[in-house]
C-alpha cells in the first residue's frame, strides 16, 4: 500500500461532512500505516527539518483529494503536531 492508499483508507473511517485537518492524517498515519508514512518519508530529501518537508508533501497527497473527496476551508485549524506542538494547519471537509 501506498500512502496515497493508506490517506484513502484513512478518509474512508472520516464521516461525511466531518471537518478535519491535516494534523489528524498524518498522526493517523503513524499510527495506523506506519510502513506507508517511513517508506513516504525516507524517499524525501531535506536538509533542513526533514519532518516540516514531509508532513507538507503529505499535505500535497491529502490535497489530491480535494474537489472528489475534501473540500478545503479557507480557515486554518490550531491544533497539536507530531511534536505536541501547537501550530495551524490545514483544515478539510469530508464530501
Amino acid at each position: 500500500m501506498i500512502v496515497q492508499q493508506a490517506i484513502e483508507a484513512i478518509l474512508t473511517e472520516v464521516p461525511k461532512g466531518a471537518v478535519f485537518d491535516s494534523h489528524f492524517i498524518i498522526a493517523r498515519l503513524i499510527k495506523c500505516h506506519s510502513d506507508e508514512y517511513l517508506t513516504f518519508a525516507s524517499g524525501i530529501s531535506s536538509e533542513t527539518d526533514k519532518t516540516l518537508t514531509v508532513h507538507g508533501k503529505i499535505g500535497q497527497e491529502i490535497a489530491k483529494f480535494e474537489s472528489n473527496r475534501l473540500r478545503r476551508l479557507t480557515q486554518p485549524s490550531w491544533s497539536e503536531n507530531i511534536h505536541s506542538n501547537a501550530s495551524p494547519c490545514t483544515c478539510w471537509e469530508k464530501l
